[in-house]
């Protein structure tokens, strides 16, 4: 699915307009700063999703209408977004090797496997943080089964049908490492299934799959009906780590860095609004809407301690990228290291991070 943010254009102007800036240069009078930023279009920035949807992934609800409109000041003037939903971040990255979009939103695992294997031509850097996951006192992504399910255990698994959203995304990673632990193989002990985030839940109660992984949205609503029981968490796997954050091409950084420093001022104001308790019943209200889902199971949730962790500058430590990407290598996931502090270029961002 794509959904297109139309690019503005800029204002003409008249033929007096014309003329009298004709008059001014023959003046000597220098007006080229005002003429170009009169005519300069603004850069149509082309954006993957990673496969979720707000409020997992917060830019798909920072750039709905009503924000774009009251909220973010750089929308429309410096940048304009084309969106592309997919079904998990593999697919974003196959995006950005393919040269179809600038920015994307990447899980570690999707991120680690691009550059192990070279394959974006003149790489990409790590701009911005997204949410992450097992931080104490935040929600963590959770793999359930059924409520009487006989599958006590992570090592009960054996021989049994599990539901991720994408091959090679985060939940990929959580499970792998979790089946390894158990003494499992994820190749040849179980069989993994590809279902979208949506249709997780429907699978476990309709026998479809033994076990399937649950995020935000679906987490909270799904585990609330009481049927299901979980099984582990990404915090039991791998503890606290960066679930997805957000890249860009080097060639996007390299020749578009004004409109990158708007995008990601826009990204932090707008995810600063959603913050602000003043603004909580217009953000549950455009929330809900979006995600068709009832505003009171929002609110029990929505910017709480139920949800994700986000650092609300957007800034993310090296250390939290670099712990799946360790497991990766652990399990022999990827066939090399890749250290992510090398990749990390958080200067774009509005406000200096720590170090």
């Amino acid at each position: 699915m794509r959904l297109g943010f139309s690019k503005l254009t800029s204002p003409k102007l008249s033929r007096r307009d014309l003329m009298r800036a004709g008059a001014v240069a023959a003046g000597g009078i220098a007006v080229a700063p005002w003429v170009s930023s009169v005519r300069a279009a603004p850069v149509n920035i082309r954006y993957a999703t990673g496969g979720g949807i707000g409020p997992n992934e917060m830019e798909t609800v920072i750039f709905l209408d009503y924000l774009k409109t009251n909220v973010l000041k750089n929308y429309g003037k410096a940048y304009t977004l084309e969106m592309t939903f997919t079904r998990g971040s593999p697919e974003a990255a196959q995006l950005l090797a393919a040269g179809q979009v600038d920015i994307a939103t990447l899980s570690s695992p999707a991120f680690a496997t691009a550059i192990a294997k070279d394959a974006i031509p003149d790489g990409i850097s790590i701009i911005s943080d997204s949410y992450q996951d097992g931080h104490p006192g935040y929600a963590t992504n959770t793999f359930f089964v059924m409520k009487d399910s006989p599958i006590k255990t992570v090592a009960d698994l054996k021989g049994k049908k599990i539901a991720i959203n994408a091959f090679g995304s985060a939940i990929d990673l959580v499970l792998r490492v979790a089946l390894k632990k158990a003494g499992l193989d994820p190749r040849r002990d179980v069989q993994i299934v590809e279902v979208t985030f949506a249709n997780i839940a429907p699978a476990i109660r309709e026998n479809r799959v033994d076990c399937g992984a649950l995020v935000i949205p679906f987490l909270p609503q799904e585990s609330a009906k009481g049927d299901l029981r979980a099984l582990f968490t990404s915090a039991d796997t791998l503890g606290p780590f960066s679930v997805i954050f957000q890249v860009a091409t080097d060639k996007f950084i390299r020749e578009q860095p004004d409109a990158l420093r708007a995008f990601l001022a826009d990204f932090v104001e707008g995810l600063g609004w959603y913050y602000d308790p003043p603004n909580r019943e217009k953000a549950l209200e455009l929330v809900a809407g979006f995600i068709k889902s009832p505003k009171e199971v929002l609110a029990s949730y929505f910017i709480t301690a139920r949800d994700y962790y986000r650092d609300r500058d957007g800034c993310v430590a090296a250390s939290a990228l670099q712990k799946p990407i360790d497991a990766m290598v652990e399990y022999k996931l990827i066939d090399r290291s890749v250290d992510a502090a090398k990749y990390l270029k958080l200067q774009y961002l509005p406000k200096a991070c720590a170090a």
